[in-house]
């Protein structure tokens, strides 16, 4: 059967100091009907208000203004991948600054034990194509939320030691603990992005959920090792700024073919530029 996934939100807070903000979250489901792409997130529900995406064309246009090179989000559309996110102040992508690594962490309660294995290999493709530099911080104990905060200390929770910022959780979880898993959907992501005090913004921390009972099915299925690397795969795209796009032959088309389970050129092309964020040295060292 083939696989329709939804895409991630995610929210843009301005901090002038370090304060938790919830998470934005994505879909995936495995169905062979159509699913829109606007498929909603119970955090992104909740935090309607503050996930207004940037406008792509940044600053407003002057009335005649001088011939300009199409901004990287803008030829993204003419470019087989799409964005999520924009600055504001840019007009740039919003992405993860490749100056500091994305430290990961993975509940693995409840899922099958071939999982750990296809996690390594979805985070060595997107690691490989985006040229970021993803830590695994083995198992945790943290409970999978759709409220998780982007801060390590989460009600006196220090578990992750100095960083200010939380890991990465990448979390088998199943419908009853996250909502939004509900029905045909396998899979959730989402990255908060924080903004400086001088306008650089870039995501700080993320949510990879995914739904161990209905993978735990599709690992049955022909090729079900490669489908489930694929579904993570696409939500780590989403993880780290790519939207869906409407080219089927892409690993970011909303439904997932089992004939596509690795990364194509467009997905490729927007790897890359997710991957060639600025620095930004206040999140280096917050």
């Amino acid at each position: 059967m083939s696989r329709s996934r939804g895409r991630t939100v995610a929210v843009a807070v301005v901090l002038s100091s370090v304060v938790a903000a919830a998470l934005g979250l994505s879909s995936c489901t495995p169905t062979p009907a159509d699913l829109s792409d606007d498929v909603p997130s119970a955090t992104a529900e909740a935090t309607a208000d503050a996930t207004a995406r940037a406008d792509a064309s940044g600053s407003p246009q002057e009335t005649s203004p001088a011939p300009t090179a199409p901004t990287p989000a803008a030829a993204a559309k003419d470019g087989g991948f799409a964005v999520l996110d924009t600055d504001e102040v840019t007009g740039e992508p919003i992405r993860y600054s490749p100056c500091r690594p994305i430290r990961y962490v993975t509940h693995l309660a409840g899922a099958p034990a071939v999982v750990d294995g296809l996690v390594a290999d979805a985070v060595g493709q997107i690691a490989r194509a985006t040229g970021l530099d993803f830590v695994d911080e083995g198992t945790t104990d943290e409970r999978p939320s759709p409220d998780r905060e982007a801060t390590v200390t989460q009600d006196g929770d220090d578990r992750y030691g100095d960083d200010v910022w939380a890991p990465v959780l990448i979390a088998w979880t199943d419908d009853r603990t996250i909502p939004d898993l509900d029905g045909d959907t396998v899979g959730l992501a989402g990255s908060q992005a924080f903004t400086d005090n001088e306008g650089h913004s870039a995501y700080v921390s993320g949510d990879l959920m995914l739904d161990g009972p209905d993978l735990t099915d599709i690992l049955e299925e022909p090729n079900g090792d490669a489908q489930v690397r694929a579904v993570i795969a696409h939500e780590l795209g989403h993880l780290v700024g790519l939207d869906h796009v409407d080219d089927p032959t892409q690993l970011m088309f909303a439904e997932s073919n089992p004939d596509v389970v690795e990364p194509a050129a467009g997905d490729l092309a927007g790897l890359k530029l997710m991957g060639a964020g600025p620095c930004v040295e206040s999140l280096a060292t917050p």
